[in-house]
């Protein structure tokens, strides 16, 4: 079996890549239906994702995927299925593909996302672990005896392994993101300053100002609802103001990160200290995010290249090469 595409489905967006095509398709895992009508979507990605406070009334939009569950079947056959169309030259039958699964993902759940794949007609799959993939297509080496530690910030969860080339270590996923960020920074906000959020203002000040420096006075206006009024509001927020939500989102990462650490023979903890640790995914862009982790954990820490793209553009050197899928494919 030769791939012909690579697929990696995350809460916030899906990626494609087609062999000879470089990364060709990376769009919100999103889709737009009218009238329950599935095999003629209304709009897919972010097409879809656009219609959100403007929707049609007998449109709804839905995110087929939350965290690591398939909250839609349906709709998530339905948005691939589109996607595949997409790429596909006219007369191109695409069949085989190769799916990218988190660490700690087990049988159940690989299951769950392959027949969302065969329901879409890539009737035969394939896998490889993300974080094995993420590093591959940064660019950066991974070692037979030295390993390294990979901490993937996704937007619906965040994956932590420590490995080497031969594959993962120890590692897990936990369903904690970005999206959970949001929800923090929504809390602390109505909390501290009396002001409901909505999720897109809440996104907004994570973007645009999250910081893991605590004196960091960057400022930005959001707007929300009033919780004494009950009226909108505009109110300018900085970055120290939304700081403590930061540092308690990422004191969760840490406390993933220390209990894989910890059961870790000491020789291959002293080895991860000169492998060192990559950050990939979204949360990369939090400001401090490198230095904060590499304090805490007293490990020396880097962000990958290109590090919101680099699991799919890893997935595709996979698909380009037999010989290498063969060593990192996973066996389920």
């Amino acid at each position: 079996m030769k791939p012909k595409i690579a697929i990696d489905i995350g809460t916030s967006y899906i990626k494609i890549y087609k062999a000879k095509a470089d990364v060709v398709l990376i769009e919100p895992t999103c889709i737009a239906i009218k009238n329950k009508n599935y095999k003629n979507p209304f709009a897919c990605g972010q097409d879809a994702y656009s219609l959100i406070g403007r929707a049609p009334e007998n449109v709804e939009i839905i995110f087929p995927v939350n965290n690591t569950e398939i909250v839609n079947y349906k709709a998530l056959v339905a948005l691939i299925s589109h996607f595949i169309k997409k790429i596909k030259l006219p007369m191109e039958v695409i069949k085989d593909a190769l799916l990218l699964v988190q660490c700690g993902s087990n049988r159940e759940m690989i299951k769950k996302f392959e027949n969302a794949l065969i329901g879409a007609k890539l009737f035969n799959v394939c896998y490889a672990e993300n974080p094995v993939v993420s590093l591959l297509g940064s660019g950066d080496e991974l070692s037979y005896e030295t390993p390294s530690g990979v901490i993937d910030l996704g937007g619906g969860q965040t994956t932590i392994c420590v490995l080497t080339k031969s594959g993962v270590i120890s590692g897990a996923s936990a369903e904690i993101g970005g999206n959970t960020l949001n929800k923090m920074i929504i809390k602390h906000v109505e909390r501290e300053l009396n002001l409901q959020l909505s999720e897109h203002s809440a996104e907004i000040l994570k973007v645009q100002i999250a910081s893991l420096n605590e004196d960091d006075e960057t400022k930005t206006v959001v707007s929300g609802k009033d919780v004494l009024t009950g009226k909108q509001r505009v109110i300018q927020i900085s970055a120290n103001q939304i700081y403590p939500a930061v540092k308690e989102f990422f004191g969760k990462i840490l406390e993933i990160a220390n209990v894989i650490i910890s059961s870790l023979s000491n020789e291959t903890i002293n080895l991860l200290t000169k492998g060192g640790i990559y950050l990939t995914g979204g949360g990369v862009n939090i400001y401090g995010v490198e230095d904060y982790i590499s304090k805490e954990l007293d490990i020396k820490t880097k962000i990958t290249s290109e590090a919101e793209i680099a699991s799919i553009v890893g997935a595709g050197k996979l698909v380009e090469s037999a010989e290498l899928l063969d060593k990192l494919k996973l066996q389920v």
